[in-house]
This record gives structure tokens, C-alpha cells and sequence, in this order.
């Protein structure tokens, strides 16, 4: 292959990898933002909240993890 092209495509797949992590890092911001704007009873309640976004974040890596495997 020429060396050329294979600089090029390397090029190509870093910027859409860096794409998709901003893409992702934007998401689970506002998820966060989201939880932060909600009035929350108690520091109890956020707390329950943050879990629950964990548990999202959790599924999600499952998930990524079980297709990236196969």
C-alpha cells in the first residue's frame, strides 16, 4: 500500500475517534447538567440520582464492551 494513503487513513480514523469521544463526553455532560438542575430534596436524593446515572454509565460500557467483543 502507499505510504501516503496509509498516513491519510490513519489521519482519518483519529479525527473520527476524537469526534466520538467529544460526541460522548458532550452526552454524559448534560445527563450530569441535567441531574444538576433538578431541585433535590436532600443530599440523600441527589445522591440516588448520581447512582442511578452511574448505573447508566455502567450498562452502556457493558454494552460497548459485549459489541466491541464480537
Amino acid at each position: 500500500m502507499d505510504k501516503a494513503f496509509i498516513e491519510q487513513m490513519k489521519k482519518k480514523v483519529e479525527k473520527e475517534l476524537a469526534q466520538k469521544e467529544i460526541e460522548v463526553i458532550q452526552f454524559w455532560k448534560e445527563e450530569l447538567e441535567t441531574i444538576l438542575k433538578h431541585k433535590t430534596e436532600s443530599l440523600s436524593a441527589m445522591q440516588q440520582e448520581l447512582q442511578k446515572l452511574a448505573k447508566r454509565m455502567d450498562n452502556r460500557l457493558h454494552m460497548a464492551k459485549r459489541s466491541a467483543a464480537s
